[in-house]
């Protein structure tokens, strides 16, 4: 008689152990299915893009060929033409290390003409030498119309159905953002070509939407 029970008292436990088991896996299910519902039900992404214009003939980079010495701060155009580039030299220790862009011009020819920068304010440096380059610039503005905010890591921009390119690849280097629910965002890039932009398309989480650039 007490074998018997001593086995029954063992089915029972085998019985628990698994009917344990089969809990847990059924809760750990229903977490899944619960998990897949609430990212199912995240709202979709909804934005607008406000206008797209570019700038053909504009400077988009630069190389500095001889940094001089004895230099100031002051302000730089391109040499020769009847645009309206204008920068800020960036300096250190008397060498020009940079340029603070403040106008990118536009209209100017495209290469194989070179175009050089000269300083224009009243500066005591010697020997500067730095080339432009040419090229097309394309400024947008999108507006996030709906509720929830969005990475601009995961705002992709088509130019002429070409290559795409990040919101968060800005003309000035990666710069990672939100745009929240609400807020106009503004975004300017190089094309990397000379010729006019005509249309961009941008996605958002399979959202595309797309405008003829003025």
């Amino acid at each position: 008689m007490g074998n018997v029970a001593v086995g029954a008292m063992v089915i029972g436990t085998s019985m628990l152990v698994v009917f344990a088991l089969a809990i847990t896996s059924l809760e750990n299910q229903v977490d899944e299915s619960i998990a897949q519902i609430e990212a199912s039900a995240q709202p979709v992404p909804d934005f607008t893009i406000d206008d797209a214009s570019d700038t053909v003939g504009a400077v988009v980079d630069y190389t500095i060929n001889n940094a001089g010495s004895g230099y100031s701060a002051g302000q730089v155009e391109v040499n020769g033409s009847t645009g309206t580039f204008l920068a800020d030299l960036v300096i250190s220790g008397g060498v020009v290390t940079g340029l603070e862009i403040l106008d990118h011009g536009s209209s100017y020819l495209n290469s194989p003409t070179t175009y050089y920068l000269e300083v224009t304010a009243a500066n005591t440096g010697i020997n500067l030498n730095i080339t432009a380059t040419i090229g097309t610039l394309v400024y947008t503005n999108i507006t996030n119309t709906g509720t929830t905010s969005i990475d601009t890591d995961n705002i992709w921009l088509f130019t002429n159905g070409g290559d795409p390119i990040t919101f968060s690849d800005e003309y000035n280097g990666y710069n990672p953002n939100v745009i929240f629910s609400g807020e106009t965002y503004s975004f300017y890039y190089s094309t990397g070509s000379y010729d006019a932009a005509t249309r961009i398309a941008i996605t958002i989480d399979g959202v595309v939407k797309g405008s003829t650039v003025a």
